[in-house]
């Protein structure tokens, strides 16, 4: 008894510490830290609450004057207002701490989701471990991001607004708010500094210009046109393995290292515009991942700008009149035919690989059947069957969905779809990217069209 009467009493000078600092902060720039507030929600209203309750009915049981009618009339009261008190107050400090997050960016820095307060995200100092006050984001916080991501030696710019490597001083990187996180293109600079190296060395004569599908900025090798793949294809080798062997290298930095560790992406297109691509090729990582077919992607994204550019390109076929011969008209009308086919079948080729890539990896594993159509204006779908859910029992009917190239042309996306049986309430399960360079597929977390995705998915989509 002695051992409920300290608890509760300790939880209610907690409760009334926790209420008087929460309103004398209000008149501070100083705040409680997220977790904080959380645990102090829940010592007021919930265990507060809940051991005075079991305190009084400890006394109202241990009183014997008290006749048995009343405390059965008042331990079902208790247990009737208790339990709708702790269902309500339970959800509103689940949704209330839900909609708050916070995250160490750096050891000096927080950033916190307060999207129902204010502008998205907030940056905080942490104060004394339990408090925080209002902060932005200085160039000491992206060093230190920097350093603690690379494992690397950074230097601030004379500039002061871009860092380098210690051992690269002529590459800048900058560091960028990214949601709650930060972004920086140090694997973009390193790697656009390394090809260029390699260009420069093997006195390559192809034409490039720098292409900048997410805003970071990447080398793109020019073709001249389907002839050119061959050739165009060698030199997107040439440049990928020379960056990955380093040997080109006029600096102390470790570049064959680096690309063992960190992934390099080179641009092509066909084409003269500055700011255009038709794809590009991934090399390097962890795996020392590349494709095993370079020029079988080139084609394919070569295909794939041709066959979006043939409703502006192709005129129909027109005869000429009486001049015109039967057997000519005949073997024109053939060939187009012929093209227009060849053209389809390479279209679909590509969107009905990436349809499978998807369900091989995502899909087959959870009993989903495999068929494929397509509808009136050619777009690609896959019905996936229908399965009962375990969570509502309903039946439900799964589509995935070919939708478009990424941002930056190295994947295809998908979509997959569920509604229920005979409903045409289409819902998003999930979106998928497939990279054109390796086949690899990760899913993105989407289900609605305004969701951001997963950080890899944004990184190897550009979107």
């Amino acid at each position: 008894m002695r051992f409920l009467k300290r608890i509760t009493l300790i939880a209610v000078c907690v409760s009334l510490f926790y209420i008087l600092l929460s309103m004398g902060l209000s008149f501070t720039e100083l705040s409680l830290r997220t977790w904080v507030k959380t645990l102090g929600r829940v010592i007021v209203w919930l265990v507060t609450p809940g051991m005075i309750l079991f305190l009084a009915l400890y006394y109202l049981y241990g009183n014997e004057r008290v006749h048995e009618v009343v405390r059965v009339v008042c331990t079902a009261a208790a247990v009737i207002v208790g339990g709708i008190y702790v269902f309500y107050i339970f959800f509103f400090i689940l949704i209330l701490s839900g909609m708050e997050e916070e995250r160490m960016l750096t050891s000096h820095l927080l950033v916190t989701d307060e999207s129902f307060l204010k502008t998205n995200p907030v940056y905080y100092r942490p104060v004394a471990f339990f408090f925080k006050r209002p902060g932005e984001i200085t160039t000491a916080d992206q060093l230190e991001y920097l350093e603690k991501k690379y494992k690397r030696a950074f230097e601030i710019s004379r500039s002061g607004n871009a860092f380098y490597d210690v051992t690269l001083p002529e590459v800048q990187v900058a560091v960028v708010p990214d949601g709650m996180s930060l972004a920086d293109n140090y694997v973009e600079s390193i790697t656009l500094h390394s090809l260029l190296e390699v260009y420069r060395t093997v006195d390559m004569e192809r034409d490039y210009h720098i292409v900048e599908p997410d805003e970071w900025k990447y080398l793109c090798l020019e073709a001249s046109g389907y002839d050119d793949i061959p050739a165009l294809s060698e030199d997107l080798l040439c440049l990928a393995a020379g960056a990955m062997s380093g040997g080109f290298s006029s600096s102390a930095f470790d570049a064959a290292g680096f690309f063992q560790e960190y992934r390099g992406k080179v641009y092509f297109s066909f084409g003269k515009d500055a700011e255009s691509y038709t794809g590009s090729i991934s090399f390097g990582g962890k795996d020392g991942e590349w494709p095993i077919d370079v020029e079988d992607v080139v084609r394919i994204a070569y295909d794939r700008q041709e066959n979006g550019r043939q409703g502006e390109a192709q005129e129909p076929y027109q005869s000429t009149g009486e001049d015109d011969s039967a057997g000519e008209g005949d073997e024109t009308a053939s060939d187009q035919e012929t093209q227009m086919d060849h053209e389809s079948e390479v279209e679909s080729d590509y969107r009905e690989e990436a349809a499978k890539a998807v369900y091989d990896a995502a899909l087959a594993e959870e009993g989903f059947s495999y068929e494929v159509y397509y509808n009136a204006k050619g777009n690609l779908y896959i019905d996936l069957g229908n399965k009962t859910s375990e969570e509502d029992g309903k039946v439900y009917s799964y589509l995935l969905v070919y939708d478009r190239p990424s941002k930056n042309g190295a994947c295809e996306l998908l979509v997959l779809y569920r509604s229920v049986e005979g409903s045409d309430n289409e819902a998003i399960v999930d979106m998928y990217a497939v990279e054109t360079a390796t086949g690899k597929v990760v899913a993105s977390g989407r289900k609605a069209w305004s969701d951001v995705g997963t950080k890899e998915y944004r990184e190897m989509t550009g979107e």
